[in-house]
């Protein structure tokens, strides 16, 4: 270990904490002050936190979360500066999602991701990385004189506030167009808030919409897929506010109109119209970014709010905006690249089929942070081996890494010379 052990601790924490987050846990077998470092200094999830958050503003790096078919979680990076593999491997999470049927993503922030069951609708709060999670304690409704109708949930965070909420809503079995919203703050200990009802439709029936909300700039959006219009519930205030108009659908003759979706692209709502062409039968959709959405107080009564048309991607939905101005676009089988501007796309890797995937930052932010009381440590995936699967997008053969424990041991016994290097360079740099 050489003079590594007299550095102050500050120096070795502002080393540790700026590795990335799988590098991090190797160093914690490395000895027991490293241990204690990582698992027990009060500052250390944060400050790693912050690294991470600085450093991927510029480096061309993107990372996923992506739910398989048979319900397990794998996790990929996206590197625009490798060339020739941009994305090298797809790692399975190593734990078990306590649920016993379907769920869904409903978001990740800083690491922490929202999941939401399919019966019984519960949630969970976790970190796939610690492996900790929190169950959302059930909302008990049981004092209502209507029956409530599970209508959708939603996850969003605050940075102005530093907040995690959940909201979950319902509507009523004899006032289909009336909605009730509820609010949990994670961390706060006031359980489930009701921030009222709303009117959420002029006609009267029920609207049915996704699962799951998407959340941007500071709100929940929800399509109709019924009309196409988008619900925006203000996450800050705690209400909706006006509700959005779709853009226009297609008018070319040769086309058929099939569906509509959300997402978030570049920090901005954009809405994905899918049609298909009568004569090639190719399925395409035009990209739409909302311009703003203007506060409820402001906008003139009925006014749509502006939709810019960006792109048609054939074929695929957009998933993410890389640094040199590509579209990272999916399909549930593969995941390619779009160029808008020479309008052609490139496969980049094929999958055995997944069923959802959101973006997603690998971090140690410790659950305990929140203010929750019951945290728990998620049981491991049956395997105990770092296996990663991808099938090359070139040669359809599917490819897999495992991690020997010789190159394990050799990683973990270089840590230090690694990190004794890299201390002259930050004592430079200062």
């Amino acid at each position: 270990m050489g003079n590594f052990d007299h550095l102050p601790t500050d120096i070795v924490l502002d080393i540790i904490t700026r590795l990335q987050t799988e590098t991090v846990l190797n160093c914690k077998l490395v000895c027991k002050p490293w241990r204690d470092l990582v698992s027990h200094h009060p500052s250390f999830s944060q400050l790693h936190l912050t690294h991470l958050n600085h450093s991927s503003t510029d480096s061309g790096k993107l990372s996923f979360l992506v739910k398989a078919e048979n319900l397990e979680l794998h996790y990929f990076e996206y590197n625009e500066n490798n060339d020739e593999t941009p994305i090298d491997s797809i790692k399975r999470m190593n734990f078990t999602p306590p649920f016993e049927f379907h769920y869904t993503f409903l978001g990740s922030f800083n690491g922490i991701v929202c999941f939401c069951g399919y019966k019984d609708y519960p949630v969970y709060i976790c970190n796939p990385m610690t492996k900790q999670y929190v169950m959302i304690p059930e909302f008990d409704g049981s004092d209502c004189d209507d029956q409530f109708i599970y209508w959708s949930s939603g996850f969003g965070y605050l940075p102005s506030t530093d907040e995690y909420k959940v909201v979950k809503i319902f509507t009523f079995s004899t006032q289909l167009n009336i909605v009730e919203v509820l609010v949990y703050t994670l961390g706060s200990g006031n359980g489930w808030k009701s921030v009222g009802r709303f009117d959420i439709k002029e006609h009267r029936r029920r609207c049915v919409v996704e699962h799951g909300a998407v959340f941007v700039n500071g709100a929940l959006h929800w399509v109709d897929q019924g009309v196409g219009s988008v619900f925006v519930f203000d996450l800050t205030e705690e209400k909706f506010r006006e509700l959005v108009s779709r853009p226009p659908l297609p008018t070319n003759s040769c086309s058929i109109w099939c569906d509509y979706t959300i997402g978030e692209l570049g920090g901005v709502l954009y809405y994905a119209i899918k049609y298909r062409r009568r004569i090639t039968e190719c399925t395409c959709f035009d990209i739409w970014l909302l311009n703003n959405i203007p506060d409820m107080n402001e906008q003139v009564e009925h006014e749509p709010s502006g939709w810019s048309k960006v792109f048609s991607i054939p074929g695929r939905e957009p998933l993410a905006f890389t640094k040199g101005g590509g579209v990272l676009c999916f399909d549930y089988w593969s995941l390619g690249i779009y160029d808008s501007i020479a309008s052609n796309s490139k496969n980049l890797v094929d999958f055995s089929g997944f069923s959802q995937i959101i973006p997603h930052t690998n971090t140690l932010f410790s659950l305990e942070e929140l203010g929750e009381e019951d945290v728990y440590i998620m049981e491991s995936a049956e395997t105990e081996e770092d296996v990663y699967i991808m099938e090359s997008a070139e040669t359809e053969e599917d490819v897999y890494i495992m991690e020997s424990a010789e190159t394990e041991e050799t990683k973990n016994r270089d840590l230090k010379t690694a990190a004794c290097k890299l201390l002259p360079l930050l004592l430079f740099s200062s």
